[in-house]
């Protein structure tokens, strides 16, 4: 059997009056939205399982404090920020791994409501992402490849929140285009995307094995995070998941009219993450240097300081939990390694038409 994922889930919250107004005055706050009122008063809630895998209980005060306090201070541009968070002591509850464990905590995690929804829903064309899944994305469908402008805006953006996120130890384990929302930048005038959900790779919470799996054959060269941005890119570019290890060569090198649409540059960024060949040791590929390509180095962004503004608690938290996960990855890598040792590299090439979602 499979193992079995952490929950988690999500609850829409209409509050009864908005929240109050900023005490700018009137002449330097930007003009309302249509809608910003009912946006306002609208929050996200995501009920998520600890899974077992992650190194601490929260049962004390202490670790509880040094959490809230660490996921309330992750301020960035291009993060969507967290209103509140609570533990919840739960009894009895089958969790990750297996069994049951008494005396687990559930995590309760509170966000405004994005009234475009996720990256996903922009590229499926969602008309309501307050709708259910199957509705949304329903089986043996495809989105709609997103304009390779919008493509480097929202790539460059997520690169940055990424990269931020790495300068403070964290990781993004679990990056998707369900958890990318777009959203309002300061000025109420652009859509932007914005990372969501960081809690998942702060707990360790593991992605979907159907994408651990694709991921583990590239792993031994290039880092995790930036092996889901890939796939992010993929899909925006596509309009639909990249169910394979590697996308097939028309994608690579952009030669077949199959994907005529499909942006030279973004091609060569895909090629970068998912060429089978190895990279020079002079020229990791990281987080840094996708930025400098050609499809994201002109992109202008909004900067924000990070202040050095966590405990001592919350850095230990992001240390062991982040070191728990990478060793975690590094022994799935050796087992898969183990069993290709003598085997020939097959490398799917052909291009599915579907999404299997």
């Amino acid at each position: 059997m499979g193992r079995r994922p952490a929950k988690k889930s999500y609850f829409i919250v209409s509050r009864k009056k908005p929240p109050s107004p900023s005490k700018i005055s009137s002449k330097k706050r930007p003009k309302p939205r249509k809608n910003s009122k009912e946006e306002n008063s609208t929050t996200v809630l995501s009920l998520m399982q600890i899974p077992l895998i992650c190194p601490f209980t929260f049962h004390s005060d202490a670790e509880k404090k040094a959490f809230e306090q660490l996921i309330l201070n992750l301020k960035h541009p291009y993060i969507l920020p967290v209103l509140d968070v609570k533990f919840d002591l739960v009894n009895g509850e089958e969790r990750e791994g297996g069994g049951n464990s008494s005396n687990t905590m559930d995590l309760l995690v509170a966000r405004k409501l994005c009234e475009r929804g996720s990256l996903r829903d922009e590229i499926y064309g969602v008309a309501d992402p307050q709708d259910s899944y199957i509705t949304k994305y329903p089986p043996k469908t495809k989105g709609t490849p997103l304009h390779p402008k919008k493509i480097r805006h929202y790539g460059r953006q997520i690169l940055e929140a990424m990269l931020a996120l790495r300068k403070r130890g964290i990781t993004c384990y679990n990056l998707s285009s369900s958890n990318v929302m777009v959203d309002w930048d300061s000025s109420g005038k652009v859509w932007i995307a914005r990372i969501s959900d960081i809690e998942n790779s702060l707990l360790c919470r593991r992605p979907p094995s159907s994408l651990e799996n694709l991921t583990l054959v590239h792993e031994n060269r290039v880092d995790v995070d930036v092996l889901h941005f890939g796939h992010l890119l993929f899909e925006m570019a596509l309009g639909h998941r990249l169910h394979k290890s590697t996308p097939c060569d028309s994608v690579l090198n952009n030669e077949s009219g199959k994907w005529a649409g499909v942006d030279s540059e973004i091609s060569e960024v895909l090629t970068l993450i998912f060429s089978p060949r190895p990279l020079p040791r002079s020229k990791p590929l990281t987080l840094s240097s996708l930025i400098t390509t050609k499809l994201f180095c002109s992109i202008k962004v909004s900067t924000s300081p990070q202040k050095n503004n966590l405990s001592h608690s919350a850095k230990k938290i992001i240390k062991v939990c982040m070191a728990n996960i990478s060793n975690f990855r590094s022994h799935r890598l050796e087992q898969y390694e183990e069993s290709c040792r003598g085997k020939p590299m097959l490398v799917d090439t052909s291009c599915s038409t579907f999404d299997s979602h």
